[in-house]
């Protein structure tokens, strides 16, 4: 998962996986994910890309093939809560459903039970909240946005990948869907129609937005409510990202475009303004974690990163993010000039926290590390974007 130019391939593929899915060729499925034992695109598995309703699993439910079905489940990166996208079938409307649901309105008997039956282990892969810069991590390619520009290459980049690195790829991305006409409305419709499994009130607000602007702001409004959970789910979607054994949940790839659009407006929208003070963040980490925090350490965050530019207002949300028994307090130097600096969204955020929010895949270098003075439990560290 670290070239630009696999992205092509890829798309060409997850069009196959399904298509064959849909006409019960299950030979083309094992050429395309592999075997159990031996897979060779597993993370490809929970993909419903664009223009389909259901997944492979689901697929396979609907041609009531135990078999089929008992072997996908045998692949670890096999997600057995995968929900349809919003859609009608023979049993009615399917939106939202889970596979077991689906077998049971299909009256798939044995093949729901053998569901209910099963646990999925997907999501034990611990998201990461650290990720040193070695072994190629300067030149990380964000592997959640790389299957969804796959999955959805079409209403994205419709013209052939020839980009020499991801974020000159980001940038034509950008420059299709704010400059040619009427490619913002598929933008629209295609986060909307992937967001629906995960969060239907997000997904709602999003395909109601009748200007370019106002699907913009809405992006970036939805991040900002903390009763939603999405902050939530993307930014757990994002630290689960692995440059190798890449195991994203159907909820992941779900969230895929929406991801993919916050993150083109921070790189590139310019009603964002650029950082370049300092900015303030809050963190609740495992002792383990804070140990990977040491002056010199060179580091990326994976997720989006949200900051503040004043101390107090800098509070860890309460509704989500990582968890642990130390806290630690960044004070961040975003002097340095780059595309990664953080943008100020605070003009269309749902509360004034005076927050600033770095794109996914932010770099930096630590400082300075202090113990507080008046909290134990408390480590302030210094950062400076790099």
């Amino acid at each position: 998962m670290t070239s630009v130019s696999e992205i092509q391939v890829d798309a060409e593929e997850i069009n196959s996986l399904l298509y064959a899915a849909k006409n019960g060729q299950w030979n083309v499925v094992w050429k395309i994910l592999g075997h159990p034992s031996k897979p060779r695109k597993p993370f490809l598995l929970n993909c419903i890309p664009e223009n389909r309703r259901w997944g492979v699993l689901h697929q396979a439910i609907w041609w009531n093939n135990y078999s089929v079905v008992n072997k996908l489940l045998q692949f670890p990166t096999c997600d057995i809560r995968i929900k349809a996208k919003e859609g009608v079938s023979e049993i009615g409307p399917t939106g939202g459903k889970s596979a077991e649901e689906i077998a049971s309105g299909f009256k798939r008997t044995e093949i729901a039970q053998l569901l209910k039956n099963n646990v999925s282990r997907l999501g034990a892969q611990a998201p990461e909240t650290f990720h040193p810069l070695s072994s190629g991590l300067e030149d990380y390619v964000l592997s959640l946005l790389k299957v969804t520009l796959a999955a959805y290459k079409t209403a994205f980049q419709p013209q052939q990948i020839e980009s020499k690195t991801f974020n000159d790829l980001l940038r034509e991305v950008w420059q299709n869907v704010n400059a040619v006409p009427g490619r913002w409305k598929v933008a629209r419709d295609k986060v909307a129609e992937a967001a629906y499994v995960v969060c239907e009130e997000t997904c709602n607000n999003i395909k109601a937005c009748k200007r370019k602007q106002e699907f913009y702001e809405a992006i970036i409004n939805a991040y900002t409510i903390e009763e939603n959970y999405l902050y939530d789910h993307l930014n757990t979607a994002l630290r689960r990202q692995r440059q190798a054994d890449y195991m994203p949940t159907a909820d992941d790839l779900a969230l895929g475009p929406y991801v993919l659009m916050y993150q083109l407006l921070l790189l590139f929208w310019n009603k964002l303004r650029k950082e370049s003070s300092i900015t303030y963040r809050r963190m609740r980490v495992s002792a383990t974690d804070l140990e990977k925090y040491q002056v010199g350490t060179k580091f990326a965050w994976m997720s989006f990163v949200s900051s503040s530019v004043e101390l107090e207002k800098a509070v860890m949300f309460p509704t989500c993010g990582p968890s642990g028994d130390k806290i630690i307090v960044f004070t961040i130097d975003t002097s340095t000039p780059s595309h990664w600096q953080p943008r100020n969204i605070e003009k269309f955020a749902m509360y004034m926290e005076r927050e600033r929010v770095f794109p996914a895949g932010a770099k930096f270098l630590v400082t300075n590390r202090t113990p507080d003075r008046t909290n134990t439990d408390q480590t302030n560290i210094s950062l400076k974007l790099i």
